[in-house]
């Protein structure tokens, strides 16, 4: 009888004690925090590289359409510096929308917008910190026309933007440019 009784004793002192309990959840209240911050900061990483990548993919579409406006355009005008601005009017022979487009781009603003001549301007790169516009020009039947053109441009990340919150951060800046031969449509009439 005194064999049971400490076996009964025994089984009804069995299981964990506070402190084993408390040890355990810190221990995996801990891994937990771990966890959640190794989230937290890949997904971090993934939202910058998403900023990067949009950023990069809508800034190379709207270089590669002023591209190929000039390309394809029948004549160019050029003015302006890096420190007043740029505007860039070209005129188009094409059957399809035959006019003149203007591209321009002010230090004050930062953004580059392209307009029919007469129209309403939109904006096609927001945050352009810096645009150089770089011509060559040659004589073609005794007139200067531009026979080349190149762009740089670099652009900032503003994460913002798109949501409407917009926080420039002047380190988050990556660079684009573009260059093309002039090959006007008029030349062959």
């Amino acid at each position: 009888m005194i064999m049971k009784l400490s076996r009964n004793n025994r089984i009804s002192t069995a299981g964990f004690t506070l402190i084993e309990i408390m040890i355990a959840t810190s221990i995996a209240m801990v891994l937990l925090f771990g966890a959640l911050y190794s989230t937290s900061e890949t997904l971090g990483v993934v939202r910058e590289g998403d900023i990067r990548m949009h950023t990069n993919v809508n800034a190379r579409r709207a270089l590669n359409r002023l591209i190929k406006d000039c390309r394809y355009a029948s004549e160019i005008e050029v003015t302006g510096t890096q420190q007043t601005g740029w505007a860039i009017r070209i005129s188009t022979t094409g059957a399809l929308a035959p006019g003149e487009i203007e591209y321009t781009w002010g230090p004050s603003d930062n953004s580059l917008r392209v307009a029919l001549v007469g129209g309403m301007a939109e904006e096609v790169i927001f945050d352009v910190r810096t645009f150089n516009v770089d011509t060559l020009k040659a004589t073609r039947d005794g007139i200067e026309v531009i026979s080349r053109i190149s762009f740089r441009l670099i652009v900032g990340l503003d994460d913002g933007h798109a949501t409407g919150a917009g926080n420039p951060n002047p380190e988050r800046t990556f660079e684009l440019a573009g260059t093309t031969w002039i090959q006007r449509n008029d030349w062959n009439n």
